[in-house]
């Protein structure tokens, strides 16, 4: 048996898909893997959808059960996982990890799956009506809205996810986009045959109307500044993603913040290595955020063979 020298001999960071799969399949390969979380909720974003869609098996997953079993498989496979967040990484002659515990780690190799986060819609009072009428994710909290109005923001596939979960209890959705929809096409032809969902287009959030909680909101049309508002319960948010890259070198990131990464999954150091929604270049699939964990696995296994 090998001697456990360097327990933290491959650092996944981010316990979404990408990289509970990466996690998993490098410690299959007999790494010896850390996998460091910051938040409760593994999946990531995905951890947040009701029926994750392009899984090629049968049957249905939500998010949630898919992650949960991705952990457990890693568990298995002696992944040790750390509940807290990346404060920084450092690119001397050896790798250094510190985390938000301010733990220090000496990892051989790193993988970068810290995944994105949900965009702000900007407006004045967001933060204080979380909880109070606004939330990103309706599996979780649509119930609170049964057979009431509520506003999804976005145009993409995650707004698109939200906005039918959300019409099979609420009274009324409304779409508002900025610009024609983006998502998939099963996606919008679901949305075209639920008679309680309508679209406001070529419009964006300008202000969270209400008190204690949401009551409505008003709309700017892009086009010719025109203002409406809307009432509502509910505010679903979904306008794209920003990348968790606040612990990484500038070194290894694009102008936009995403992870710079060779078609190999590595970056401009040979050692670390980026995969799923925080690399440039992303396609936005979940199977393939799997697959570029199992990827980047597998190149850390040689470069350290």
């Amino acid at each position: 048996m090998r001697p456990l020298k360097n327990a933290c001999e491959v650092a996944v960071i981010g316990g979404g898909l990408a990289g509970l799969s990466a996690a998993r399949h490098a410690a299959r390969l007999g790494r010896l893997v850390t996998l460091f979380e910051g938040s409760a909720l593994f999946g990531g974003l995905v951890a947040t959808v009701d029926e994750v869609d392009g899984i090629p098996v049968p049957g249905k997953f939500s998010g949630q059960d898919l992650a949960m079993h991705l952990l457990e498989d890693a568990r298995k496979a002696a992944v040790r996982v750390v509940q807290a967040g990346v404060a920084k990484i450092q690119l001397d002659q050896r790798l250094a990890l510190t985390d938000r515990e301010n733990a220090t780690y000496r990892p051989r190799a790193i993988i970068i799956a810290s995944g994105a986060s949900l965009r702000k819609l900007g407006v004045p009072r967001e933060e204080q009506f979380i909880g109070r009428g606004l939330s990103r994710c309706a599996t979780c909290d649509g119930g609170f809205f049964r057979g009431q109005d509520v506003v999804v923001v976005g145009g993409g596939d995650g707004a698109a996810q939200e906005a039918l979960v959300l019409a099979k209890t609420s009274r009324r959705v409304t779409m508002v986009c900025r610009s024609p929809l983006k998502a998939k096409r099963n996606y919008i032809e679901k949305l075209a045959a639920r008679e309680n969902v309508t679209f406001v287009w070529d419009s964006e959030v300008s202000a969270i109307l209400g008190d204690d909680g949401v009551s409505g909101v008003r709309l700017r049309n892009v086009r010719d500044g025109a203002s409406s508002d809307i009432e509502c319960t509910g505010l679903f948010p979904f306008i794209g993603a920003t990348p968790s890259t606040e612990f990484a070198p500038a070194s290894l990131l694009t102008a936009s913040g995403h992870v710079n990464t060779t078609s190999s999954l590595a970056t401009s150091d040979a050692r670390v290595f980026a995969v799923g929604a925080v690399r440039a270049e992303y396609g936005g699939n979940v199977v393939q955020a799997m697959a570029e964990g199992v990827g980047a696995a597998e190149a850390v296994a040689r470069l350290l063979h």
